[in-house]
């Protein structure tokens, strides 16, 4: 039985070779470098590094995951680097609702690979009490800000909550993977705080920060739960 498909690893070998471990550290290279390059944008070719550390990770979760759970991850990753793409090279705003809906099919994507790994496990939504008052927050006060883009954004805004919740099934514990999760949910958040509601000082800096930092757990966390085994995984 596969790890994409049912509650026991398809082997007890550590999943994380030496080419996945290149992989992950190729791609935390790659983000770092972007995230120190932001303040001297707009330079020629920064909208072709920034999804490079997501290609990365897809190739990561590909490797580490068999069957379906694998291929959803690997679509989540790859879209993620779509809506990187799509906001690098529209500044911002230009293709902002291409970006939504790539980030929107990833958010799908991860809530389907999660809804998989965590399946047969409690549902633990106290973990997921911080980012369900968080979203309702945003819900009255920041999604109503979005003018015509409100249905949208709060489409976006429940699949993004999803996605957190299905993730706090998956660990037996808050750990790596959940942390992504969160950091992810408040990355997003901040993109439609600063473009409708509250525009901060070094936005971008602080969002792709924080982004990359929340993919990154994400992947690790999903790699480290992976190579568990099936006792220490989940103790219930």
């Amino acid at each position: 039985m596969s790890i994409g498909e049912g509650a026991l690893p398809a082997r007890s070998a550590p999943v994380l070779s030496g080419a996945s471990r290149a992989l992950f550290a190729a791609a935390v290279i790659l983000g770092v470098a972007y995230i120190a390059a932001i303040p001297l944008q707009p330079w020629p070719g920064s909208w072709l590094l920034k999804p490079l550390p997501m290609l990365l990770y897809a190739a990561l979760m590909w490797r580490t995951f068999e069957g379906a759970t694998g291929r959803w991850l690997a679509l989540g990753y790859g879209a993620a680097a779509a809506g990187d793409v799509f906001l690098d090279y529209g500044a911002r705003d230009g293709l902002f609702r291409q970006a939504l809906a790539a980030f929107l099919v990833n958010q799908i994507a991860f809530l389907v690979a999660f809804a998989t790994l965590g399946s047969g496990r409690p549902w633990r939504l106290a973990r997921a009490l911080p980012a369900v008052a968080y979203s309702l927050l945003l819900a009255v006060w920041l999604v109503p800000k979005a003018g015509p883009l409100m249905p949208p954004v709060a489409i976006y805004l429940a699949c993004l909550l999803a996605m957190v919740v299905m993730a706090c099934r998956v660990e037996p514990a808050p750990r790596l993977l959940w942390l992504g999760a969160m950091l992810f949910l408040l990355a997003d958040s901040l993109i439609g705080v600063n473009k409708f509601a509250a525009p901060f000082p070094h936005a971008v800096l602080v969002i792709v920060t924080l982004y990359f930092s929340g993919q990154t757990l994400i992947a690790l966390g999903l790699v480290r739960w992976a190579r568990r085994e099936p006792a220490d995984r989940d103790p219930c």
